[in-house]
């Protein structure tokens, strides 16, 4: 990167923060505008830092470019599970193993160039991750997910968790729960509500009717991942059952769905699990043990395989993180809680 740009981006970041500081200090200053100006500047925060990374050469594409140009296929009328892949128009090493909703969701920016919609759609899941986290006050344990091992992979490879997680939390976005249904099914499971089900529902039927037979092309996709399994299947995963005791509690349920539907445990995919902190304590804690479950599978390599790689990361994400989350939900009580990661939340369909 040139020192022109980088004068550029530091410029940009100091005329981002410094009203946001401003603003915040203000005594005569809403919680509602600090929330808006504090998520915004998240935002575009981390939509710069995407563009840096993709204005570097990358010997690979984002995650995202399978589903952005598979609605980009989607709009021309071809069918997208049969425009990307290896050797298809769309060359990729991998089919497109998302579902017809997620190319719905994309498509209103598929029109776009990959180049601005990495940056976008990053921008916007750190955005809506930070405003929901931020309902009843600026600063709450789960933000801390913001500077962990697993939000630097979701802004390096544009990733759906932290916008799925915030989703989550905001009933008004809940129908984005559906692009990613296995993840989305777990969080739903941890706060369901009516007008998610509803949104989800819709956008299901529009995929059917854009595609009937989608499902069918999903599913045949779904042979080329075998990495994507629930971590419950992984050594020591059979203890996340225990999360059932406490089945009143959102943050047992979450982590009970997040261990039980298929899905690849990857650091990218752990951002949910910063919802179960209730302390600040507990929260750096998890943040430790992201690092150490990055630094754990790279300490044990290398790997004979790709599967084995994947199979690594998941042992040690399962054993270093998923299992002291057990610990603190089995430590509360089962009662219906109001609050998980220590904000307030209608647990209630």
């Amino acid at each position: 990167m040139s020192a022109l740009a980088t004068v550029a981006i530091v410029a940009i970041l100091i005329l981002v923060w410094v009203p946001t500081f401003a603003l915040v200090k203000r005594d005569d200053t809403s919680h509602g505008r600090r929330r808006c100006a504090f998520a915004l500047s998240v935002a575009t925060t981390a939509g710069v830092l995407s563009w840096v990374v993709w204005s570097q050469p990358q010997p690979e594409m984002s995650d995202l470019a399978l589903v952005w140009a598979s609605a980009r296929a989607f709009l021309h009328g071809d069918n997208p599970y049969q425009m990307v892949g290896p050797g298809r128009a769309f060359d990729r090493p991998y089919p497109l193993v998302y579902p017809m909703t997620a190319v719905l969701a994309l498509a209103p920016l598929a029109w776009l160039p990959l180049r601005w919609v990495d940056p976008l759609f990053v921008a916007c899941g750190f955005g809506l991750f930070t405003y929901a986290l931020t309902r009843q006050r600026l600063l709450t344990p789960p933000l801390v997910a913001l500077v962990s091992i697993a939000a630097l992979m979701t802004l390096q490879t544009s990733q759906w968790s932290l916008l799925l997680t915030g989703a989550a939390l905001l009933p008004a976005c809940g129908l984005i729960l559906i692009a990613k249904p296995t993840i989305g099914l777990a969080l739903f499971a941890a706060f369901p509500r009516r007008r998610i089900a509803i949104g989800c529902a819709v956008v299901l039927a529009l995929s059917v009717l854009a595609r009937p037979l989608w499902i069918i092309d999903w599913r045949a996709t779904l042979a080329s991942v075998p990495h994507v399994v629930a971590p419950i299947t992984r050594l020591g995963g059979p203890l996340l059952l225990l999360a059932a005791l406490k089945w009143k509690r959102a943050d047992a349920r979450l982590l009970l769905g997040m261990a039980c539907v298929p899905h690849t445990t990857v650091p990218y995919e752990t951002i949910p699990l910063f919802l179960i902190p209730q302390t600040w304590t507990e929260a750096w804690g998890l943040w430790a043990l992201g690092v150490l479950a990055y630094i754990g599978q790279w300490a044990t390599g290398p790997y004979a395989s790709q599967e084995a790689y994947w199979t690594g990361g998941a042992r040690w994400i399962v054993a270093v993180m998923y299992l002291p989350c057990l610990l603190m939900v089995l430590r509360r009580p089962n009662e219906w809680s109001t609050s998980t990661g220590g904000d307030d939340r209608l647990e209630s369909i």
